[in-house]
């Protein structure tokens, strides 16, 4: 198959399924006699279940399209020796706990003053409060699948082969683009916001680490740094 259609059927995909479930479920909820008005904020109090679906969706495509492309998510990009493993490992913690710092104290804060000072097509300060409604269902999508789903789709998968094929800048821009727009539900602060400060730095780390591991343990740490703020505050 062409070399780059399973990595940019996946891409574009990816905010798309966000979009197709918001819709399906705005229609099961039409169906049971929601009215028009109390829709979005049904939608809104089940946002932690409609990621973990996503998430599912974005597996399956993935391992679809991984297979026809003779690309293994659970072996490729993970292969790390002896001595570069424990950096990996005490690297990615670092640096996801710095991450999720900076997130928690003074991204998140900004992002809700653009949405009050600049405006945004979310409400300000909805992002982290609709989160922790469903724990279970928050801590499976957000701790148990995102990381490895994530980081096997954009730092795996996607940029092995788009590195193979474009340059490294080229390559890290569209990544960094995309993994923004996968939360776009978030808004247009939190898609500049995820670019930037999660995907381009585990863009850079996979490319100079040659695997996987650092950032997966870094998407890991600040998942469930997030996991425990959101829902000990909620």
């Amino acid at each position: 198959m062409n070399a780059l259609k399973g990595p940019w059927t996946n891409l574009i995909l990816a905010p798309i399924w966000f979009l197709i479930i918001i819709v399906a479920v705005s229609i099961y909820f039409g169906g049971k006699g929601v009215s028009e008005t109390d829709i979005p904020v049904k939608i809104a109090e089940n946002t932690p279940s409609l990621i973990l679906i996503v998430q599912v969706f974005l597996l399956v495509t993935l391992l679809l399209t991984t297979q026809n492309d003779s690309f293994n998510i659970f072996k490729n990009g993970w292969t790390t020796d002896k001595t570069k493993l424990p950096i990996d490992v005490v690297g990615g913690i670092i640096t996801g706990a710095i991450l999720a710092t900076l997130y928690l104290y003074i991204f998140s804060p900004m992002q809700t003053y653009l949405q009050l000072n600049i405006g945004d097509y979310v409400p300000p300060g909805e992002t982290m409060s609709v989160l922790g409604k469903q724990t279970i269902p928050f801590f499976i999508a957000n701790v148990l699948f995102a990381p490895f789903v994530e980081e096997s789709l954009y730092r795996n998968y996607t940029l092995t082969r788009f590195l193979a094929k474009y340059s490294k800048t080229k390559s890290i821009i569209i990544t960094v683009i995309m993994f923004g727009l996968l939360h776009w539900i978030g808004g247009f602060w939190y898609i500049l916001m995820t670019g930037l400060l999660v995907g381009m730095p585990f863009a850079i780390i996979a490319i100079k680490r040659k695997n996987i591991v650092w950032v997966f343990i870094a998407h890991l740490t600040l998942n469930l740094i997030e996991f425990i703020y959101i829902t000990t505050r909620t």
